[in-house]
């Protein structure tokens, strides 16, 4: 009990400040400390800045190191490292371009204005192909450009996509994705932007969870609302002048922003129903990307429509999603929307009336997965293999109606090796540096003034630079420039 300081307190007052003292009291009972917002009081050694600050003397930031946050690849695009790449316009380089294969072989050639747009929005020119060397991407034609325009190309107005299947497979780095490129740039300029080019660049972004879902009971099939909004609007802008052209084979009508839209078969565009349908990403069941496919197949007797697919074994070698139903069981590639529309025309059980299918692999995932393999045909079935290896549905489905057909990208030849290195030393990116004798300290020209019987040759050199290393990288795309650009 508290007693004041002249005797005993009364009994009620000694109550209620008994209690109050065993009370948990709020701390904006205490006194706060001075000039300190909001009771904390000042470190005289702050461990982030690494400055000993005396009381009432201002703390100031230390400027953390580098331009960005960003990794190097993401960090030479973001940043437009290309703007301080060479220009290419002094070369006076060719485009690339179906008619001409021939003269172009062996050489390096630039993409037009309206192809590497479009090649933009797609996706197909990749952070990893270090275009950062040049104010504008290049590609190098190669015997496999070649081969690409006379088996696939050169096909899709007379063959349906049933028909004209493949599936580009090779080692890491060869140039799967650069062929995957070539090959849309080349249908664009041999049907003067008439085509359709339905390209999906990172087939892992589909099963790998990261991207919302619904179920909607009509089709007993997931939607992926945020990742068909992003693919819609990719394919909207990559083919804007083709489906401008384009008029609906049906009337539709819709509603957006508390506005009915009612488009007319016949005076509507296809672009007018892209632009205008905000159904594709809508958190909840609708058939709007239903209703695309079937405007696209009726559409398909006239323009060739081309679906590629890169890094495709990310999907069908791991059918399994990340994705889980209400009671936590996994979803499977044939359970999402976008999956089921992948399958059904990889297997050709759905076709375009005129166009085809292209597909590329990627060696950075799936090393040990074999399901498309053994549909193409690469590696024999194992009977006693894992579903986490071979998924034996999956593997069926892909056979069926002929099957897809393996297209292998191969590395390049000595004279190709020696024509892009060539290409890299007239850029200035390749210096050819003079010839050092084991004596390092002088130079062959040093040594020849002595009278020596070495004499420096710039051909000579860069022969032998070719030859070293063509024979390092095998001709593998990845691995010349590593061995060229990054040892020199």
């Amino acid at each position: 009990m508290l007693k004041a300081a002249g005797g005993n307190l009364p009994k009620n007052v000694t109550m209620t400040m008994s209690m109050r003292s065993l009370s948990m009291s709020s701390p904006t009972l205490y006194a706060k400390p001075v000039g300190t917002p909001g009771g904390k009081k000042k470190m005289l050694f702050n461990p982030k800045t690494m400055k000993n600050a005396l009381p009432g003397q201002s703390e100031t930031k230390v400027k953390k190191a580098g331009m960005t946050h960003l990794d190097f690849d993401d960090a030479i695009r973001s940043m437009k490292f290309y703007k301080n790449g060479t220009d290419l316009k002094p070369l006076g380089l060719s485009t690339l371009n179906p008619n001409n294969l021939s003269e172009s072989k062996s050489t390096v050639v630039k993409y037009t204005s309206k192809c590497q747009r479009t090649l933009g929005y797609l996706g197909g020119i990749k952070k990893f192909q270090n275009n950062e060397l040049y104010r504008h991407p290049v590609t190098l034609v190669t015997e496999n450009t070649t081969r690409i325009n006379e088996e696939f190309i050169s096909k899709l107005d007379n063959s349906s996509s049933k028909e004209n299947r493949l599936a580009l497979i090779g080692s890491r780095g060869v140039g799967k994705s650069t062929v995957l490129a070539q090959a849309h740039a080349l249908a664009l300029e041999k049907f003067e932007k008439d085509v359709i080019i339905l390209h999906i660049n990172l087939g892992e972004q589909i099963v790998n969870g990261t991207n919302d879902y619904v179920f909607n009971p009509k089709l007993n099939k997931y939607h992926q609302p945020m990742f068909t909004k992003r693919l819609i609007h990719k394919l909207r802008l990559s083919n804007e002048e083709i489906f401008r052209k384009l008029k609906l084979s049906k009337d539709y009508t819709f509603s957006n922003r508390r506005q009915e839209f009612n488009l007319k078969k016949g005076e509507n565009t296809l672009y007018d129903f892209l632009k205008n349908n905000k159904d594709f990403g809508k958190f909840g069941p609708n058939d709007a990307f239903q209703t695309f496919l079937e405007e696209l197949l009726i559409q398909s007797e006239t323009v060739p429509v081309i679906f590629s697919i890169d890094n495709v074994n990310a999907i069908l070698d791991f059918p399994i999603t990340k994705y889980r139903k209400p009671d936590f069981s996994p979803i499977r590639i044939e359970e999402l929307e976008i999956g089921s529309f992948i399958l059904d025309f990889l297997s050709g059980e759905k076709s375009f009336n005129k166009g085809g299918i292209l597909i590329a692999k990627t060696g950075i995932i799936g090393t040990a997965e074999k399901t498309l393999d053994v549909a193409l045909g690469i590696e024999e079935n194992d009977p006693y293999a894992k579903s986490e290896i071979f998924d034996y549905d999956i593997c069926v489905k892909l056979r069926e109606n002929g099957g897809i057909k393996p297209f292998k990208i191969e590395n390049f030849t000595k004279d190709e090796t020696k024509q892009l290195m060539n290409f890299w030393r007239i850029i200035g990116s390749l210096p050819v540096k003079q010839f050092y004798t084991k004596e390092v300290d002088k130079t062959s020209e040093e040594l020849s003034a002595e009278g020596g019987n070495e004499q420096f040759d710039l051909e000579i050199q860069f022969e032998r630079m070719v030859n070293n290393n063509y024979t390092i990288s095998s001709g593998n795309p990845h691995y010349l420039f590593k061995t060229s650009m990054l040892s020199y």
